[in-house]
């Protein structure tokens, strides 16, 4: 009785305006118009437009007029109407704005607002179902649902004060921030006391229901129904201001939950239901955001969402990335092969803010994330000490992204047997820090034939790895058994450039066991540098022990900072630098280079054929060669790359792999050929010919032949008997059937009677 009352109160205040004019809308053609959006421009100040039931796909907007656009429901009070009455905005933009300085005589009611896109504010789109902007309409009765956009996937509120009356907000997704609703510039929310609101199960990177954020906002009460949860945590509620600082200015009085929290472990498959269980692989949920939603995050009892091979993404099965992580909840894939998170070139994968961390990200693989215009790849930019994030056994394929691909500010984090292959944007992976307590260790990483994509929104090139921290103490970072190899960076808007790590301000970087080669960068500008190791901070010290750097473009490690305040200090222990100490550039009289006993500046003689191209072939200098005697507080890993014992012979090797077989062991029968037959190629890299040079030792039948990363035959340039002597062939970049080939590393091959000789790299760019 009392809501009856209610709903005829509200119709007589609106009566005294609405009389002037009311325009009908029918998709029949009875009415005065067929379009809600020929009716408001139809209408002036105090008019309704009153739309009969049909589904109206359209994206309204009020255009500044102070009128009421309702469905029967404003007249006849039945909510039937609600669901029969559909605005759909077809993707096609904002579902409803309301953005021209509006007042509190306007009025929404009694629809149903889906598939809304929202509009665009530079460079993303805000306000998925409904946009305000400088208005203060009241919203009442309308399902907001099935909503899209970087922000505000529901309702996004700006400069703007809407009384919120029975609505039902759910399943909207943000690709960013506020899934259901997003608050911000000098915005207040009035919820109605008497008929509730219902807001549940909305998803976004952050604040997934409500996003509270930015400059001269008042505490905000949360007055509803139904919450997703009765007592949410940053996952659900995210209030911070412009530096990111969570406010906890967020009030919400609840009387019912559309989810009651498991205290459990739950499991995910792409097959599975949300109105199952989860509790067992048997009965498993299908949404892995569901899943987040349900779990409890507690700091004593951790808990894991279990993730079964397939593959997961929003056309397959509805998932919405990126995921917001919880604060000790993991999610553990079936391998990291076959469970696979595809986000189908439309977001990042995670974006954790604000949660507690202290969680582990296990065996999957992330393809196909697009990353133009949201934030890039995996982040958490506010730092909790004695927080950690652990990443095992991850592969990021054939992703295209904006800035960073894998980003992480201010907590501890593992790595370990996490590979990058084929990504193309700016940095692969970010690690920075503006506090001292955290470190980051890496074992076991490879960074492979990634590199800079070429479009107008990537701020700039970018090194694959960039490390950089803003606190007077030195971060530090420790990478074993890395491989950082065949990636370009094309960067010449910087004096410097850099193709595999760079490293700003304070951190100490300790390179163990590594392989770093065949990574091309063309210098800055005017008289700048390229380098595979970019050697920068302040106050840095590096330790560069049992490692290679060989095959980079243009040069292989660059010592410099700004000034001697704060030098750098380099000492490298039982490694191979190309060219030896004389070939590393440190221009700066203030910095410390160590050149220590050990190492090696000749050819590593990799083996390219096999099913790791850069392990040691038999004849590598880099057998037996290393040190097992490290720096204080180092340690040497037990495995190499494959997953080999680390040492196998009289000591560790050099770089990534050890050598598993026996160098000293010869064949009675074997002839052992001098290794004086030499290939070489100008120019490399190249576009589009290189001339090879072959310097032929002995004759014989001769096959010389170009071979791609995968070790696959690509082009012969000859097969034929030939004398010794000194010869020159060219290779245009294009294989058998004279198509030209794709960017990227080449191998030519030289074999005499069958015997390989010699092998050279070569580089393709286009």
């Amino acid at each position: 009785m009392k809501s009856k009352l209610l709903f005829f109160c509200i119709i007589a205040v609106f009566a005294v305006n609405t009389f002037a004019a009311i325009y009908h809308i029918k998709q029949d053609g009875t009415g005065n118009f067929t379009t809600i959006q020929a009716g408001i421009n139809a209408s002036a100040n105090a008019d309704t437009v009153l739309v009969y039931p049909g589904t109206y796909v359209e994206n309204i907007n009020y255009n500044g007029k102070n009128i009421a656009v309702a469905s029967l429901f404003f007249t006849t009070n039945d909510e039937n109407y609600i669901s029969q009455t559909i605005i759909d905005g077809d993707a096609n933009g904002t579902t409803v704005s309301i953005i021209n300085g509006e007042d509190e005589t306007t009025l929404l009611c009694g629809f149903t607002i889906q598939n809304g896109s929202g509009t665009y504010y530079q460079p993303y789109y805000i306000g998925g179902g409904i946009y305000l902007l400088n208005s203060s309409p009241m919203i009442w009765k309308c399902y907001i649902k099935n909503n899209i956009a970087y922000q505000g996937g529901g309702l996004y509120i700006k400069y703007s004060h809407p009384t919120l009356k029975g609505l039902t907000i759910t399943n909207n997704h943000a690709y960013s921030i506020g899934g259901g609703i997003l608050i911000t510039h000098e915005s207040a929310l009035e919820f109605d006391t008497q008929e509730l609101c219902n807001i549940y199960l909305n998803y976004s990177a952050s604040g997934c229901d409500i996003n509270k954020t930015w400059i001269l906002m008042e505490p905000v009460t949360i007055i509803v129904d139904t919450f997703t949860v009765l007592e949410p945590d940053y996952y659900f509620i995210s209030s911070a201001d412009q530096f990111g600082v969570q406010q906890n200015d967020v009030t919400l009085i609840a009387q019912h939950a559309r989810l009651e929290p498991v205290d459990n472990d739950l499991y995910v498959s792409p097959t599975g239901s949300n109105s199952n269980s989860g509790l067992t692989p048997d009965d498993p949920l299908q949404s892995i955001n569901y899943a987040l939603s349900s779990i409890v995050s507690d700091s004593l009892d951790s808990h894991t969402i279990f993730l079964k091979n397939g593959t997961y993404s929003k056309s397959l099965n509805g998932q919405a990335f990126p995921l917001n992580l919880r604060g000790y909840v993991s999610i553990e894939g079936e391998s990291m092969e076959n469970t696979i998170l595809d986000a189908e070139n439309l977001s990042s994968f995670i974006y954790s803010f604000d949660n507690d961390s202290n969680m582990s990200i296990k065996n999957i693989k992330f393809i196909n994330s697009e990353n133009f215009y949201i934030s890039s790849g995996i982040s958490n930019p506010n730092f909790y000490e004695n927080r950690f994030i652990n990443f095992e056994n991850i592969i990021f394929s054939n992703n295209i992204h904006r800035s960073y691909l894998f980003s992480v500010s201010d907590m501890n984090i593992n790595l370990k047997n996490v590979h990058f292959l084929n990504n193309q944007g700016g940095s692969q992976i970010r690690f920075w820090l503006t506090n001292d307590n955290a470190v980051a260790d890496i074992e076991n990483m490879v960074i492979q034939n990634c590199s800079q994509y070429t479009h107008s929104d990537i701020f700039s090139a970018k090194p694959v790895f960039l490390f950089g921290a803003t606190d007077d103490d030195p971060y530090q970072v420790t990478m074993k058994n890395t491989l950082i190899t065949d990636n370009v960076d094309n960067t010449t808007d910087y004096t410097m450039s850099c193709s595999a790590i760079s490293v700003s301000f304070s951190i100490d970087l300790n390179l163990i066991n590594c392989t770093i080669g065949n990574n091309y960068t063309p210098g800055g500008t005017g008289q700048g540098q390229g380098a595979a190791l970019l050697a920068g901070g302040v106050g840095s010290t590096f330790n560069i022990v049992n490692s290679i750097f060989y095959g980079n473009f243009t040069d292989q490690i660059y010592l410099v900072n700004d000034g001697p305040e704060e030098p750098i200090t380099m000492n490298i222990y039982n490694s191979l630098i190309e060219g030896g100490e004389a070939s590393i550039l440190n221009p700066s009289n203030w910095n410390t280079l160590n050149w220590m006993d050990g190492n090696l500046s000749e050819n590593p003689n990799w083996d390219v054929t096999g099913d790791n191209p850069y392990a040691l072939s038999a004849n590598s200098p880099c057998i037996d060669a290393g040190t097992l005697n490290l720096p204080a507080g180092m340690e040497l890993p037990e495995y190499d790359l494959a997953g080999n014992p680390r040492i196998n012979g009289n000591t560790i090797d050099i770089g990534a792999y050890e050598f598993q077989g026996d160098p000293y062991e010869t064949d009675e029968n074997e002839i052992v050929i001098p290794e004086i037959t030499e290939i070489s190629n100008y120019p490399n890299p190249f576009n589009p010919s290189t001339t090879i040079k072959l310097d032929l030792a002995e004759s014989g039948k001769i096959n010389f032949s170009i071979y791609n990363i995968k070790g696959q035959k690509v082009k012969t340039l000859l097969d034929a008997y030939s004398s010794e002597g000194i010869f020159e062939l060219v290779w245009d970049g294009d294989n058998d059937y004279k198509k030209q080939v794709s960017s990227g590393t080449y191998f030519i091959k030289l074999s005499v009677d069958g015997v390989e000789k010699a092998v050279e790299k070569c580089t393709l760019l286009k």
